[in-house]
């Protein structure tokens, strides 16, 4: 085997970043960012000795409620460079929610390795470092010895075995194993080499299982000594049963679900900076400092930093930011939002700073297209299944919106007209595949429409193959503007002679509506890593909204669902490919020739185009959060890339 030297690897990264920064005489400028202890104080020349804890925390140890610092950090603890300064203890970080996962699960981002400044480049995290074998099937990881879940109990090579051998591979828990851990036909392979070692391999080449790894936020592990009770392996069935029945569930895997839920369980262990209190509900949720959390600054102070976060409901996210932006210091104000902000907004962002309090910051977004609009390819309708799948019908569509408008009239201008395709820092952008079928030509919309027979009757609106109108729902939900983009686009494709309406739903009835695959037609934001990495709908590992059954396909081996086109398949076959290579060439290629699929099939329309930046609002007290441009917003975790254990209000 050749061995990496992670942290070596990403600390040569980021110095090349920062080679520019002007050095003084006999300091040494630490790059932001995240470090093993050893590596840091080989490229700061400090020596990290004695550890700080929240006053909390150590008037806990005082008592003996927990142990002292030094005995719940590891012996080689990371350490976050702050952005700006080091931090001060205490304070509650506020913020706004619609969803458990979209806005608290975005700050739980602790992946065995997480991705660097530039999110190609991984860095260590959980495993401190790791070897790659020749062949590019075997990864061997180190775990940080010492980390420690949320109870106390140590972090091992167990809970990465039990997350793959007791919740993976059962198949009443995952029916059908991740596609990202599935390479070759063959589902990954697992190995405990000692406490702190674990092997994975796989049937070919992996060339992408570290880039992977880094978008997993959240796996691959599970506290084994508090989820095994409610497993079968450990725990009899009878008991289980009794347990299910008395948490108002029918099977143990349902129970075991409900346990092992991060959101709705607050007994449940984590290695997050913080940990909740008061489950996700109507009111949102709370939690707090953790006081196991494995990571310090350079000063040696236990991190986090902030004593709890605090996510409040809101269905509506007009009224939660025109609450943020008038409200200085209120239970209800905002400390830091970028979930549910918009570009459309910026102007009204920026006249109320003062009155608000905070400042207003941009970073370049991973959003190419917001919103798209996703025609269901297995829409329930046999004919408008027939007439969605018809290639020449969604060309007619694109061409029949007018980007410009959409952009002027709801970006400001600031979004750039594209199809949805890849993020152009992905070394296989083609100008091509942005600009399929974006440019407003009704004219040429309507020759098409003609061409594939969807006469118009007498009222104007274009006809069914069995002479029924031909009418289709967009169905939208927020954040702004996505409502407003829908009705745009219902405009334009009724200007067309397809009646369209647009149907706002609450985001619970939307999700729920797509996951059946009971839509018709949704707006939906598209995101996509440059590398396709992570949940992408351009190989089906992402949201199914334009193809649920084809996805259900795929993600079961072809055991459930409906196969998909010629067309999608072979993407499918590339995709697979794409993976394994470890030749970058290669891989270039191949996702060229996805993207090319779909620039010429049109599944995922762009509306409302490229953003050039996410807005982030921060309350002028609330800080270390990095300066506007300073860094890539990815969807999801987003964040959590930001490091939020080093967020402090400033007294």
């Amino acid at each position: 085997m050749r061995k990496f030297s992670a942290s070596i690897l990403v600390v040569v990264f980021l110095l090349s970043i920062f080679s520019s920064q002007a050095f003084s005489a006999g300091q040494k400028v630490v790059p932001r960012g995240q470090y093993n202890l050893t590596d840091y104080q080989k490229i700061s020349g400090k020596r990290i000795t004695t550890f700080g804890e929240a006053p909390q925390l150590a008037e806990l140890a005082k008592q003996g409620k927990i142990p002292p610092v030094e005995q719940r950090i590891p012996k080689n603890p990371a350490v976050v460079e702050p952005q700006e300064e080091i931090g001060q203890y205490g304070g509650t970080w506020r913020r706004y929610g619609h969803l458990d996962w979209a806005t608290y699960g975005y700050i739980l981002y602790e992946p065995l390795v997480r991705w660097g400044p530039d999110m190609v480049t991984v860095e260590p995290n959980i495993a401190e470092k790791w070897r790659i074998s020749k062949d590019g099937k075997t990864f061997t990881f180190y775990i940080r010895k010492g980390i420690k879940w949320s109870d106390g109990t140590p972090f091992t090579a167990d809970d990465i075995m039990f997350w793959y051998e007791d919740i993976i591979l059962n198949k009443e828990l995952t029916p059908n194993p991740p596609t990202w851990l599935m390479l070759g036909g063959e589902v990954a392979k697992f190995k405990k080499l000692d406490d702190y070692t674990i092997e994975i391999s796989f049937a070919v080449p992996y060339g992408l299982f570290l880039q992977e790894l880094g978008y997993r936020g959240r796996e691959p592990f599970a506290p084994k000594s508090y989820l095994k009770q409610f497993h079968p392996k450990y725990t009899s069935k009878e008991k289980l049963d009794s347990m299910a029945k008395e948490a108002g569930f029918q099977y143990w895997y349902q129970l075991f679900g409900q346990k092992n839920n991060v959101y709705s369980n607050p007994d449940l262990p984590v290695i997050y900076p913080w940990k909740v209190v008061k489950p996700w509900g109507a009111e949102g949720i709370t939690a707090e400092r953790n006081p196991y959390y494995w990571k310090v600054d350079p000063a040696g102070n236990q991190l986090p930093y902030l004593d709890r976060v605090t996510v409040f409901y809101t269905s509506d996210w007009k009224m939660a930011y025109l609450r943020i932006i008038s409200e200085k210091a209120t239970d209800t104000a905002s400390d830091m939002q970028a979930v549910g902000s918009d570009i459309s907004d910026y102007t009204l962002y920026m006249e109320n700073r003062d009155k608000g309090g905070y400042r207003v910051l941009l970073y370049p977004g991973s959003f190419v297209s917001q919103p798209a609009m996703m025609f269901n390819q297995n829409v329930k309708d046999p004919i408008l299944r027939s007439i969605f799948r018809n290639v020449k019908f969604r060309q007619a569509m694109s061409l029949a919106i007018n980007r410009d408008e959409i952009n002027k009239l709801l970006y400001l201008g600031l979004a750039e007209p594209l199809q949805a395709t890849i993020p152009k820092t992905s070394p296989f952008y083609k100008e091509e595949f942005a600009k399929a079928y974006v440019e407003y030509d009704p004219e040429r919309a309507n020759k098409l429409l003609d061409e594939i027979g969807l006469k118009r009757g007498p009222d104007g609106y274009r006809l069914r193959p069995d002479g029924k109108r031909l009418e289709i729902t967009i169905e939208t939900r927020q954040p702004l503007p996505w409502p407003d983009v829908a009705e745009m686009v219902s405009k334009y494709w009724n200007a067309v002679g397809v009646k369209t309406a647009v149907k706002e739903e609450e985001n619970s009835l939307w999700t729920a509506r797509v996951n059946a695959g009971e839509h018709e037609v949704v707006t939906q934001g598209f995101y996509c890593h440059p590398l396709l990495v992570g949940n992408s709908s351009f190989n089906l590992t992402g949201w199914p909204a334009w193809a649920p059954q084809w996805r259900l396909w795929y993600t079961s081996g072809g055991k459930s669902g409906e196969k998909p086109v010629e067309d999608v398949v072979r993407i499918l076959n590339l995709w697979e490919k794409y993976k394994a290579t470890t030749n970058p060439d290669y891989r270039v290629k191949l996702g060229e020739e996805i993207m090319k699929i779909h620039a010429k099939n049109l599944w995922i329309i762009g509306a409302g185009g490229r953003h050039q930046n996410w807005v982030c609002i921060a309350k002028n007290n609330f800080r270390n959060v990095p300066p506007s441009g300073s860094t890539v917003y990815v969807n999801p975790d987003t964040e959590g890339f930001l490091h939020p254990e080093q967020f402090f209000i400033k007294k």
